[in-house]
């Protein structure tokens, strides 16, 4: 069993990704239902759908393991919500762009929550704060938000490649 003591000092932290990933949920819900262009089958679909449906499930593992490891706070809708909000206040929404532009900022939400998951991992970790369950859902889920990574790149591969080089620099190298 986790240490206790260790999950609930780490509380906060853990507010800060569920509210990340509550985010994440409304973000790539919104880019769903407002991409247009002539890529609209595929990105409504296949890229931004899957995402958000993946996400959902996500959000709902992940409220069910930390209240019952720490307690109801951590199912609090107000608290959530209210962390997704503030969240999303750093980034772009997806109302009135392009499905390019749409996808740029998806991308960047997608590799800051990897981060942040990398961060509470090695926290929760380094405190003796994980339970064999909880790994297994943070290995999971940073699984599958790699694959997000990757498909967002593939999406934006193009757009990136002429940003590069209009700007005078070699163009990203795939997996960064």
């Amino acid at each position: 069993m986790p240490n206790q003591e260790a999950l609930m000092a780490n509380a906060e932290l853990v507010m800060n990704y569920l509210g990340h990933l509550r985010m994440m949920h409304l973000w790539f819900h919104g880019a769903h239902h407002l991409v247009s262009g002539v890529s609209f089958s595929g990105d409504h679909v296949s890229l931004f759908g899957t995402i958000y449906l993946e996400i959902q499930e996500q959000i709902d593992g992940a409220i069910e393991k930390f209240v019952g490891l720490i307690g109801e706070d951590m199912g609090d809708p107000l608290a959530i919500t209210t962390k997704a909000l503030e969240v999303m206040h750093g980034y772009q929404s997806p109302a009135h762009r392009s499905a390019t532009a749409i996808a740029l900022t998806g991308l960047q939400i997608e590799k800051d929550f990897l981060s942040l998951s990398e961060e509470i991992y090695a926290t929760l970790k380094q405190s003796d704060a994980l339970s064999l369950g909880l790994d297994d859902f943070f290995m999971a889920t940073a699984s599958a938000h790699e694959t997000f990574v990757y498909l967002l790149q593939q999406r934006v591969r193009e757009a990136m490649q002429g940003q590069a080089q209009t700007q005078g620099m070699a163009p990203p190298a795939q997996g960064q």
